[in-house]
């Protein structure tokens, strides 16, 4: 369907009152982030990688867009996701196997694998130049909707 199409067929469906909302220019920042929002909903929320299944959690709680990095990690040992090195290297040893629908839209945290000499960092994956990366973040910063914590079922 064109993008022509689309567009008349939603606003068909929204009916004139809504299609109007949608396209003010007033309300572009509303409309990216319930976009944004619809997006993450819909990625998966399992996925298994290396024969190894996998629940993507979440840890916002309603109404919260984002939290510190030590109510991140609570939360993470209260949902059983506190994973450390040996999921972070089994991730990324069988990243192929990671659903290509999550990359460059979140962001793996494995909350018990701390940067040696760094406590307060944690270790982090995300994909950038055409692969599944390692780094280091900073607890103290807000961690967003974007990052998903693992639960090895």
């Amino acid at each position: 369907m064109s993008d022509f199409r689309a567009a008349a067929h939603l606003a068909e469906q929204l009916g004139d009152e809504r299609f109007q909302a949608l396209i003010s220019s007033d309300n572009t920042g509303k409309v990216k982030d319930f976009c944004d929002e619809l997006i993450l909903a819909s990625l998966p929320t399992t996925m298994t990688v290396g024969g190894r299944t996998y629940d993507l959690l979440g840890f916002l709680r309603k109404n919260e867009e984002s939290v510190r990095g030590p109510v991140m990690v609570e939360r993470a040992k209260e949902m059983n996701a506190n994973l450390g090195k040996e999921e972070c290297a089994h991730l990324l040893g069988h990243q192929g196997d990671i659903p290509f629908a999550l990359r460059g839209k979140v962001v793996f945290v494995f909350t018990d694998l701390r940067r040696p000499g760094f406590p307060k960092s944690v270790a982090c994956v995300y994909w950038i130049g055409g692969c599944w990366v390692q780094y280091w973040d900073w607890l103290g910063i807000v961690w967003n909707g974007n990052v998903r914590i693992l639960r090895r079922k």
